[in-house]
């Protein structure tokens, strides 16, 4: 999903800046770094090529049904350029936050772009979680939120990507938030979970109230709430959950 994958992107590298704050704090070139190799490895060695594969199998999904097909590579050598640039303004900005403000900045950055990726594929499962086909799309057919767990999109971009990119952004993150004091391991990761919480409720607050003054068309219900919870928490829990697996220093004693 193009429109959505700039917020993945960031999260990622942000994620990764987060959990290896204290040595990041540390260095005198951000960019001259194995932290900042690593992070540019993982987005242009793993995440790039993934993203490019789906894209050339399911075109109309990825593009939100603005294209059937792709004809050439323009469209996905742009796409490749752009993910680049986000991780390495995404990675700036991080930097940046972590020291200016802090951790705490870089956790709600992070966790910010994380809620907004999930939450808007939930509220919007009509398009970004389309089952149909390119002319579907367009001639109005509905699909249920729930068949499109049973097609090759789902199991191209969640399950193939998830058992390829997986591996090595779990690795960095919690081998990068190791060789913390339980107690600051378990402080840090519950900042994480009480944002995703927060998240939840300032968007369910923004949608009802939009809702309620009958700014929505009238397809958007509060019903469309319950989709957008299950991948909001859910997701976050595979992002979040990882983490209390990093090695404390009482247990690395």
């Amino acid at each position: 999903m193009l429109l959505l994958e700039p917020f993945w992107v960031y999260s990622s590298v942000a994620m990764c800046v987060a959990c290896g704050r204290k040595e990041l704090l540390k260095v005198t070139d951000i960019w001259g770094n194995r932290y900042f190799t690593s992070i540019l490895i993982m987005i242009a060695g793993v995440f790039v090529p993934v993203e490019n594969w789906v894209l050339h199998r399911h075109p109309d999904w990825e593009t939100t049904f603005l294209v059937k097909t792709v004809s050439d590579s323009t469209l996905i050598a742009l796409a490749s350029l752009l993910h680049i640039l986000i991780a390495l303004s995404g990675y700036w900005l991080s930097m940046h936050l972590l020291r200016n403000y802090g951790e705490d900045a870089v956790i709600k950055s992070t966790m910010w772009a994380f809620s907004i990726f999930f939450c808007v594929q939930g509220l919007f499962h009509d398009s970004f979680m389309y089952s149909g086909t390119y002319e579907e799309y367009h001639d109005g057919v509905e699909k249920s939120y729930l068949s499109f767990f049973a097609t090759d999109r789902f199991f191209d971009a969640y399950i193939i990507f998830f058992l390829l990119y997986g591996p090595p952004f779990y690795y960095l993150i919690v081998s990068w938030n190791a060789g913390y004091p339980r107690e600051e391991r378990n402080n840090f990761n519950w900042k994480m979970g009480r944002e995703v919480v927060l998240h939840a409720a300032f968007i369910t607050g923004i949608y009802v109230v939009v809702w309620g003054v009958g700014l929505l068309p009238p397809k958007f219900h509060l019903s469309r709430l319950l989709p957008m919870y299950l991948i909001h928490f859910t997701s976050h829990l595979l992002v979040v959950l990882p983490l209390y697996f990093s090695p404390t220093k009482e247990r690395s004693d």
